[in-house]
């Protein structure tokens, strides 16, 4: 799937020892939000993000990929705010979907380090590294290391948050309700941030080449060993 298409966010089931952000486990900042509830966010199958993530007084960058529910890309001044970005990958070999059995396809000369792809995906990951900036001058940066990435992640299912099966992110493939997803949640505070529009972009590094196991297309569906780019976001501050 198209890396820019694919940095969906979903997930119920926890990675590792994480948690929900609430407790001993919640990002300093979460606490720190400006009064008030945070701005809702619904996903393309009617989920409310911020209930589902337990984001109650954070507001939730989101990208609802299938268009049938507005991108949720605006944060209130003062706040706390998470950009919550992952990676969907087919089903692992030999799974049973309406009587059907599902294989995941690879490129030519490709062979994934472990049989499943989000657990071929999950052993590459590194570290992540965020950029925030308005009018190309940075405004925030971080580096995230894999213990961090992996703490404040979930491993879920993508019909947790997108309506599924899906037919129209990659074409000519079938995502199925099932098919694991991953999902980081990073959290940032406004406050240093003026009224106005910003770009985050975020960047992977992978210690070695990982494919998706959707289709043969390096360019769309594999990640390369070191560090790229996978996703680029737009987002309001407001008042």
């Amino acid at each position: 799937m198209p890396k820019f298409r694919k940095q969906l966010t979903a997930a119920a089931i926890l990675v590792g020892a994480s948690l929900p952000f609430t407790g001993a486990n919640a990002p300093a900042a979460a606490g720190a939000s400006a009064a008030g509830a945070a701005t809702k966010c619904v996903s393309d199958n009617g989920t409310d993000v911020n209930r589902y993530f337990v984001l109650y007084r954070a507001d939730a960058i989101w990208l609802n990929l299938q268009g049938l529910r507005p991108a949720c890309v605006t944060v209130r001044q003062g706040r706390t705010f998470v950009r919550a970005h992952g990676w969907i990958t087919q089903l692992p070999p030999g799974t049973v979907v309406e009587g059907r059995t599902v294989e995941p396809t690879y490129p030519e000369g490709y062979v994934p380090d472990r049989a499943a792809p989000m657990d071929d995906f999950l052993s590459k990951i590194v570290q992540a590294r965020y950029v925030i900036s308005r009018d190309g001058e940075v405004e925030l940066a971080r580096i995230v290391n894999r213990r961090h990435l992996l703490d404040r992640a979930k491993l879920g299912r993508f019909g947790d948050l997108f309506v599924a099966p899906d037919t129209t992110l990659v074409p000519g493939v079938t995502i199925h309700r099932a098919s694991p997803e991953w999902t980081t949640l990073e959290p940032f505070t406004s406050r240093r941030l003026d009224i106005g529009s910003y770009t985050v972009d975020i960047y992977w590094t992978l210690a070695e080449q990982h494919c998706d196991g959707f289709t043969t297309d390096v360019a769309n569906d594999c990640l390369p060993a070191g560090e790229s780019r996978v996703t680029s976001t737009n987002f309001d501050v407001v008042r």
